[in-house]
């Protein structure tokens, strides 16, 4: 066998290697019981509107900050672009999954409470007992018990 047909082997090998670890351990889960353990609330904005099949997903687009880290993702729900709505992840692991809550529009909240934009991203994040805004903290609690996948 040439060396160079070696050094691609190797290579091609590395790569596939490279790709099933990518999507085994660094991808973000669907999000099940077990953001409850450690559930943190923050603010998660819709950045597109509804749409009906881009490679197979529906929904909007949203994005929300974790910790230093901006995460992009899409959910199916009755959003409206440039809204503000709750979401919840866990935060002690951020694949454990997220959910955006969408009966929990906080946008006309978010300026009542004095909570703004640092540098483009709402950089808050409270615990379930601690969330600023005016809703029922146990409808908070079923509507994320509800949305949640079972184990």
């Amino acid at each position: 066998m040439k060396r160079e047909n070696k050094i691609v082997l190797i290579i091609t090998i590395c790569v596939i290697g490279w790709i099933i670890y990518m999507l085994k351990y660094k991808s973000i889960s669907p999000p099940t019981a077990v953001i409850l353990k450690n559930a943190k609330y923050t603010v998660g904005e819709i950045t597109s509107v509804y749409y009906g099949d881009r490679a197979h997903r529906k929904g909007n687009d949203f994005r929300f900050k974790y910790e230093k880290e901006i995460i992009n993702a899409h959910q199916d729900g009755e959003f409206v672009n440039g809204r503000k709505y709750l979401v919840v992840y866990d935060s002690t692991n951020i694949r454990n999954g997220f959910l955006i809550l969408d009966k929990f529009d906080i946008t006309d909240s978010l300026s009542k409470y004095h909570i703004y934009k640092n540098y483009n991203y709402y950089d808050v994040g409270w615990s379930l007992q601690k969330i600023p805004f005016q809703y029922d903290k146990s409808d908070i609690d079923y509507e994320v018990k509800m949305n949640l996948r079972s184990e």
